[in-house]
C-alpha cells in the first residue's frame, strides 16, 4: 500500500506541472493488456506473476502467470500455473478463477498446458495457443463451444493472440516450412489465411491487435526499401492481390545494425503504439508512436517533448505496449534514472484538449514565434513530426498553412 501511495503523489506531482497524468508502479514490469477507458491494465513482472492494476484500487498480484487481456466486464484473460505445475490458459473474474484446459488433442511440454493470450473486449472470446506434442496450434475458447482448435499451417505451428471486439476475427500467426512466423487471421468460423505483408516477396510477420469492429489489423512484419521489419496496418481490400492493403508506418531513426519497428495496439481513433530497435543490446529498443498526422512513427520521448512534456526526459521509454479506444491513455515499459524497469501509465487526455491551435513552441500564445517555426519546418523539415503543424486540416503542412496561421494572430 505503501508504494501505491507513493506513486499517487508522484502522478500528482507530475500532473500538477503539466496538463497531463504520468504514474509509474514497480510491481508489474510488462504491462501485456488495458479495457476501453484505461483504468484497468494487466500484465506480468520480472517474477513471472500475474498482475492487475485498477485506478480505484491499485496493484493486484494473483500468482505465477501473467495476464494479457481485460474485458470491459472486468474479465481477464491469460494464463496461471494449474495444480499440475504446467501453465494453463485461465479467465479471472472478482477473484474467480476458470481454468479453460487445452485442446482436445493436447498434451502438455515442459511447463506448458495451454497459454490464453486475448480477450474480445465483449467478453464472450478468449485466443492463445494449446500444446501439443511439444508443438503449439491456435485455439478460440467460449462458454457455449469451450477450447477449440485453429488448426495448424500445414503442420505447421500456429498461434492466435489478437481478437475483436466481438471475438469474430482472430490474428496471430502461421509457421511455414523453414520456421518463419507468418501474418495470419482465422474468422468466426475457423477459416484461415495468410494476409501477406508489406513486402510483394513475403508473408513474414505477426499479426498484434484488430480495432474493435476488425476493420483494421496491426503487427509487423517484412518491408520494403530501407526497413528489415516494420509496423502496419492492414485493411480489407478486395481489388488488391491477397485482399489486403497495407500501410507501413516507418521506422524511427536509430543506431541499430537493422531497420526494425512493431505495432502492438490500435485505438479506435487509429493512434498506433508500438517499439522500435534503437541500438544494440537488450535494452536497445524504444516506444514508438504513429498518428496520421505524423506520417511516420516516432519515438515516443520526442513525441511528448512535441507536445511541450519535457520533465519526462530522465526517462528511457521502451515499450508503449497498450493505448485507450480515445487514443489519450498509453502503458508500456519504462526505465528510471536508476535504470529499474517499470511500467508506466501517461494520459495525454488534458494535454491534447489543451492544446492551443497554433501554438507550436507550446508557450500559450499564438504569435509571429510560432510562424517562425511553421517556416523553418516547412523549409527544413526535422525527423520528428511537428505536431499541430497542419492549421488547416488538410493532411499537408505547406505555405496553406502559414497563411491560416497568421490568419489565426490576425483574427483571433
Amino acid at each position: 500500500m505503501g508504494g501505491y501511495i507513493k506513486n499517487l503523489i508522484f502522478m500528482l506531482m507530475l500532473n500538477i506541472a503539466g496538463s497531463y497524468e504520468f504514474s509509474t508502479f514497480s510491481e508489474m514490469t510488462f504491462p501485456l493488456g488495458m479495457n476501453g477507458d484505461g483504468t484497468t491494465i494487466v500484465g506480468t513482472n520480472l517474477y513471472n506473476q500475474a498482475v492487475i492494476w485498477s485506478s480505484s484500487d491499485g496493484i493486484t498480484i494473483v500468482g505465477d502467470g501473467e495476464f494479457w487481456s481485460v474485458s470491459e466486464d472486468g474479465k481477464i484473460a491469460g494464463s496461471l500455473i494449474n495444480d499440475s505445475g504446467k501453465e494453463e490458459a485461465v479467465i479471472w473474474e472478482n477473484g474467480n478463477v476458470t481454468y479453460l484446459g487445452n485442446l482436445p488433442d493436447g498434451n502438455s511440454c515442459d511447463a506448458f498446458y495451454s497459454s490464453g493470450l486475448g480477450m474480445s473486449s465483449d467478453g464472450s472470446t478468449v485466443v492463445g495457443m494449446g500444446w501439443i506434442n511439444c508443438g503449439v496450434e491456435a485455439f478460440t475458447w467460449n462458454s457455449f463451444d469451450g477450447m477449440m482448435g485453429l488448426g495448424q499451417l500445414n503442420g505447421n505451428n500456429t498461434k492466435a493472440q489478437a481478437v475483436n471486439g466481438d471475438g469474430t476475427m482472430v490474428g496471430g500467426w502461421a509457421e511455414n516450412n523453414s520456421g518463419t512466423r507468418q501474418s495470419y487471421i482465422w474468422d468466426m468460423d475457423g477459416n484461415g489465411m495468410l494476409i501477406g505483408s508489406l513486402s510483394p516477396w513475403s508473408d513474414a510477420g505477426e499479426v498484434t491487435a484488430f480495432s474493435n469492429d476488425g476493420l483494421k489489423i496491426v503487427g509487423y512484419g517484412a518491408s520494403s526499401g530501407g526497413n528489415d521489419t516494420e509496423a502496419y496496418i492492414a485493411m480489407a481490400n478486395s481489388s488488391v492481390l491477397g485482399g489486403y492493403e497495407f500501410i507501413g508506418l516507418g521506422v524511427p531513426s536509430n543506431f541499430a545494425t537493422f531497420n526494425e519497428s512493431m505495432a502492438f495496439d490500435i485505438s479506435e481513433n487509429d493512434v498506433v503504439v508500438g517499439q522500435y530497435t534503437y541500438a544494440w543490446g537488450p535494452d536497445g529498443f524504444r516506444a514508438s508512436i504513429w498518428k496520421e498526422d505524423l506520417g511516420t512513427m516516432v519515438d515516443f520521448q520526442d513525441y511528448l517533448q512535441s507536445l511541450g512534456i519535457q520533465n519526462l526526459s530522465s526517462w528511457t521509454f521502451l515499450k508503449a505496449h497498450c493505448i485507450s479506444d480515445d487514443g489519450t491513455i498509453i502503458s508500456g515499459t519504462a526505465t528510471n534514472s536508476f535504470g529499474s524497469w517499470v511500467t508506466f501509465v501517461i494520459d495525454l487526455g488534458d494535454e491534447l484538449e489543451n492544446m492551443l491551435l497554433g501554438d507550436l513552441n507550446a508557450d500559450d500564445s499564438v504569435d509571429v514565434l510560432d510562424v517562425i517555426i511553421l517556416v523553418n519546418y516547412i523549409l527544413s523539415p526535422a525527423t520528428v513530426e511537428l505536431d499541430g503543424a497542419d492549421i488547416n486540416d488538410d493532411g499537408e503542412v505547406n505555405i496553406l498553412d502559414v497563411v491560416a496561421l497568421v490568419n489565426l494572430i490576425l483574427n483571433p
